[in-house]
């Protein structure tokens, strides 16, 4: 059992419990000792409701995590004819060093640090009013954040489970306390992510909504869990685990894909609708504490146009030629003089431009996985590959050909939602650029040491038993 690099105090946690105030009807005020807060089921609970603010950050799912996959992968790059502010020239090139690489390392492991608080003090504080099932819900959802970290981690700085399992992984917390953890391997990190994920669907129940939320979607339920157990397992390569969990997901009931312009309109929703296409999201608040007070760093922004944006980054061309003028997602495109600037993220109707709903798990996905997982030999009752394609294509206006590529259908559907540079990993597969202005790095060979990103700097410097990756 490894623990956590620093000790990092549970008062972290309480202070950012107000954080979650704008998608919970309430959300207490005061700060509490660190004893209290461990030691009843009413702390424990609120310190739950932290565990999502984190992810809004612009160094995660906010902008950073999204944006070096879409750049570095060629969905992305810097526009030609648009000033921008200068942010994210280096990604498309693959320009890293351990000064220069992702910033997800130190959220995700304060995240991991929270889980733990809550994992490992829960059991045991049943009351007339608080129910064992209730207990088991919080530590589902904290088992959920913890592997959902340790995935994000693994994929960023390590090399893909499909080919390389015995090389090193991130280091596996599961209890935060001070320490100097040396890494683990992926294939050691991947059987700590199913076992926390496996678990948590045991305890979790069916209909599990924290109490209080706006927005369910921004919350764990038990969909999400099986959700994120198809990906991992896409990510191994367990073709029919993955299929299997898909499809539970798909035949739940508790999901549709949408027509045309409902899927427009998920978009800048303020709130998700129910029943339809999104399992778990970010929530976007101006009142949540890891969003940078004025938007400037986040997606809308980043890619956005006109007095509302900083022109960033836009699409590069091959990604707009992939959709025919009927689909629906090409109107996700906006020309602005040559450059294709990216309106996925437009901002949320009525509300702040700059804040936005960003979906972590989506029905389309579990559709994409499953026919991925078919095409690798899965088997589904009902179900075939090319099936799940047209089944997504249908509801975009789109046509899926008899010869079909599902990599180029993911990159269509997912686009701008951080999947496609972990996608080209996965599959081992040469990355070639066409549009792309770089001078450096355009075409990356599969195995290549670059899919691993460095480790921060700062990290190794705290930690002497973390060893960087090979090339940096």
């Amino acid at each position: 059992m490894k623990k956590l690099l620093m000790g990092i105090a549970l008062l972290s946690v309480v202070g950012s419990f107000t954080s979650c105030k704008d998608f919970l009807d309430e959300g207490p005020e005061l700060r509490q000792s660190n004893e209290l807060t461990l030691s009843k089921y009413e702390g424990l609970n609120n310190a739950g409701s932290a565990l999502y603010t984190m992810m809004q950050s612009y160094n995660w799912y906010g902008a950073q995590f999204i944006v070096q996959s879409e750049l570095r992968a060629g969905n992305a790059k810097n526009p030609k004819t648009l000033e921008g502010s200068g942010r994210y020239l280096q990604d498309a090139q693959w320009n890293y060093t351990e000064n220069n690489t992702s910033s997800l390392w130190a959220y995700a492991y304060y995240t991991i640090s929270w889980a733990n608080n809550i994992i490992n003090n829960v059991d045991g504080k049943e009351t007339s009013s608080v129910t064992t099932q209730d207990l088991n819900n919080l530590k589902a959802e904290a088992l959920f954040m913890r592997a959902l970290c340790h995935f994000d981690l693994v994929i960023t700085y390590a090399q893909p489970y499909t080919s390389q399992p015995k090389s090193l992984g991130v280091p596996v917390i599961l209890v935060t306390e001070n320490g100097h953890p040396k890494r683990n391997t992926v294939e050691e990190v991947y059987t700590q992510i199913v076992k926390d994920l496996t678990d948590a669907e045991g305890l979790i129940s069916d209909n599990f909504t924290r109490a209080g939320v706006s927005d369910p979607a921004a919350m764990v339920s038990k969909s999400a869990i099986q959700a994120l157990l198809s990906r991992v397992y896409l990510y191994m390569g367990e073709w029919q685990k993955c299929a299997d969990y898909a499809t539970k997901v798909i035949n739940s009931g508790k999901y549709k894909l949408l027509d045309a312009d409902d899927y427009l309109a998920m978009w800048r929703a303020s709130v998700t609708p129910a029943n339809g296409e999104v399992i778990f999201e970010v929530f976007g608040s101006s009142k949540n504490e890891y969003w940078d007070g004025s938007g400037w760093e986040h997606l809308p922004y980043l890619t956005g146009v006109g007095n509302e944006g900083s022109q960033d980054i836009c699409a590069t061309q091959d990604l707009v030629d992939l959709y025919e003028a009927t689909d629906v997602r090409a109107q996700f495109f906006t020309l602005v003089n040559t450059d294709n600037m990216v309106t996925k993220y437009y901002g949320k109707e009525g509300g702040v431009p700059r804040a936005v709903n960003i979906p972590i798990l989506r029905l389309a996905e579990m559709y994409l996985n499953r026919a991925e997982a078919i095409f690798n030999g899965a088997t589904i009752s009902g179900a075939t590959a090319l099936g799940d394609l047209q089944t997504i294509a249908n509801k975009r206006g789109a046509t899926v050909p008899a010869q079909f590529d599902v990599f180029v259908e993911r990159r269509k559907e997912l686009m701008f939602e951080g999947h496609i540079v972990y996608d080209y990993a996965r599959c081992n597969k040469d990355l070639v650029r066409t549009d792309f202005d770089g001078s450096v790095n355009k075409d990356i060979k599969a195995g290549d040491y670059k899919w691993a990103m460095p480790i921060p700097k700062r990290e190794r410097d705290a930690n002497p038993n973390i060893e960087q990756n090979p090339g940096f």
